[in-house]
């Protein structure tokens, strides 16, 4: 039963690290287009009457976020940061799925490395959404720093033993050879 929902929880993971890592890329692909295309003028331009047309607190608000978001720096970074996190995310959704031993390893090395970096921002900014992501990447760190520890303990219990002995032969015309 335990084993049944590891393999559950990690396949839950492991879609969760290739839809995160899909996304990422495809949205690096359309804003590398639109910095290629040199659309990104047009971009801070929309931002930009987009704040000036709103009327809503809430709308002014995220016309400030937007103008920010589309200065030629903060698109650049924002680029960097896709393309980085989604090809790291894809490598580990691929390594986890082909079971390689050290899959689980780097995600527990990548996901465990922000956890400070998220942690420092909850205690300069507290908000419910960041206490629900800590706490589901760090249920992540340590459901895959377990499965790595089994896994590791399972090749290493496997290599002692040695190859498994092959099988029998069987005698001819038994019901076993037809």
């Amino acid at each position: 039963m335990r084993r049944a929902v590891d393999e559950t929880l990690l396949r839950g993971v492991i879609a969760y690290k290739w839809l995160k890592g899909g996304v990422q890329i495809a949205l690096a692909i359309g804003l590398s287009l639109t910095v290629a295309l040199g659309l990104n003028d047009e971009l801070q331009q929309w931002a930009h009457e987009f704040r000036n047309h709103s009327t809503r607190a809430y709308a002014v608000i995220l016309g400030r976020v937007l103008e920010r978001a589309t200065t030629p720096r903060a698109v650049h970074i924002t680029l960097a940061a896709l393309w980085v996190d989604g090809i790291v995310t894809c490598i580990e959704a691929w390594a986890l799925q082909r079971r390689r031993p050290w899959g689980a390893w780097l995600v527990v090395a990548v996901t465990g490395s922000l956890l400070p970096f998220e942690v420092y921002e909850l205690t300069r900014h507290f908000r419910s959404g960041r206490v629900l992501v800590l706490l589901v990447n760090l249920g992540v760190v340590i459901f895959l720093a377990i499965h790595a520890r089994a896994q590791a303990r399972g090749l290493a219990a496997s290599a002692t033993e040695g190859p498994a002995p092959p099988p029998a032969p069987q005698p001819r015309g038994s019901a076993a050879g037809s």
